[in-house]
């Protein structure tokens, strides 16, 4: 029974001897030669930096500066048609006022009562007899 569990140490040592091997040798890389991969990224960005940027030919025209003056408008016409609104408001109250005023007055004259003068066809009338009213 020794013997066996002999010979499963060794294999169990062996097996653990060569993954430990296997791991170490995908762990090692090798130095990477940074000067040379400098070296390829200067090469790759120098043909970049040739290029010239485009510029648009036409001058960039935002939405928002049309839209805002159109609104610019539109508020304009609107306080223009609240100022006309308010002056005929005026108008038709101060029209109101003097329309009141004048019937006022009206019924003021009417009601004070005033002595009509005699017309001349009147004063030659004849006239009752002031006498003659005792004897009937």
């Amino acid at each position: 029974m020794n013997a066996r569990l002999e010979a499963r140490k060794e294999e169990k040592f062996a097996a653990t001897e060569q993954d430990h091997m296997e791991s170490v040798g995908r762990q090692r890389h090798p130095i990477p030669n940074f000067k040379a991969l400098h070296e390829a990224h200067e090469a790759s960005t120098a043909c970049r930096k040739l290029v010239v940027p485009t510029v648009p030919a036409p001058p960039i025209m935002l939405n928002t500066e049309i839209r805002a003056r159109e609104r610019e408008k539109f508020n304009e016409m609107i306080r223009m048609k609240e100022e006309d609104l308010e002056r005929a408001k005026e108008e038709h109250r101060r029209q109101r006022e003097a329309e009141e005023e004048r019937e006022i007055k009206e019924l003021r004259r009417q009601a004070i009562p005033k002595a009509n003068e005699v017309p001349k066809w009147y004063a030659d009338m004849p006239k009752k007899g002031g006498g003659e009213r005792g004897s009937g």
